[in-house]
């Protein structure tokens, strides 16, 4: 479960959240509410909190009326690169340095500044990421756009997340070459995301219509917010992509079909 889901079916929990673990106080901004919890499951909440899982879940549950022990299990993020020893590739040169922190604090969405980051740094060079908790769900996709990871708390809600863009076979393409005002002239098809639609329906009614294109040919999908997993998805699959917000719920999004 994400926290967003929690959030959405029992408000009355961020209180317990917060008395859980001080890490979750910033959960009362609500335009950082509107962004966080929408990436971050409860285990990774619990690992950014400090907890284990397995407790959080329990007191959570103790809260809502329902007694569940609790049991011992795994750490409460496998994929935590924080407290890991300092990798060999730490002092490569520094090809973008990104701090989220301002957009996070103003409501929005850093996910498509930091793919565009990305795309800017060479093989055997590091994309430095500053943030506020540790984006424990950006490691599978950065790590499927070839890079490794590593974190280290910088201080109180300040966390440096340094990606190494590994070497590849030469010639080979560092990711989805991002689309231009001029690509947006044409298009082979278009879609539309209702705002009523519960997920995964939008992203599966987008990646079904551009199935059916064939390599080159873009679609042009009207949406109502930011899809944030759907540009995750794309950016896994090499699928160039340009996203423009036109105004409160309108949103476009023109995709080229990768090859």
């Amino acid at each position: 479960m994400r926290v967003s889901q929690l959030l959405d079916e029992h408000p009355e929990l961020l209180e317990v959240l917060i008395e859980a673990s001080p890490a979750f106080a910033k959960l009362k901004n609500p335009l950082l509410r509107r962004t966080m919890p929408r990436l971050v499951t409860l285990a990774q909440a619990a690992r950014i909190g400090g907890l284990e899982p397995a407790a959080l879940v329990e007191r959570l549950n103790r809260a809502l009326g329902v007694e569940t022990p609790v049991t011992e299990g795994p750490p409460a993020d496998a994929g935590s690169r924080l407290g890991t020893p300092p990798p060999g590739w730490l002092g490569a040169p520094l090809g973008f340095r990104l701090d989220v922190r301002p957009i996070l604090a103003a409501g929005g969405e850093p996910f498509g500044a930091i793919m565009a980051a990305a795309r800017e740094v060479a093989p055997g060079e590091r994309l430095c990421l500053e943030a506020p908790f540790e984006p424990l769900p950006l490691y599978r996709v950065m790590e499927r756009n070839g890079f490794s990871a590593w974190c280290e708390q910088a201080g109180p809600e300040h966390y440096r997340v340094h990606f190494l863009r590994r070497a590849g076979p030469p010639g080979a393409p560092r990711g989805p070459r991002p689309l231009g005002e001029a690509d947006w002239a044409g298009y082979a098809a278009e879609v539309s995301v209702e705002a009523n639609l519960e997920p995964p329906l939008p992203m599966m009614r987008v990646l079904e219509a551009l199935a059916r294109l064939e390599p080159g040919q873009r679609l042009l999908v009207h949406h109502v917010r930011r899809p944030v997993h759907l540009l995750a998805r794309l950016e896994q699959d090499g699928h160039p992509y340009a996203l423009r917000e036109l105004g409160p719920g309108q949103v476009e999004l023109l995709i080229e079909k990768g090859g």
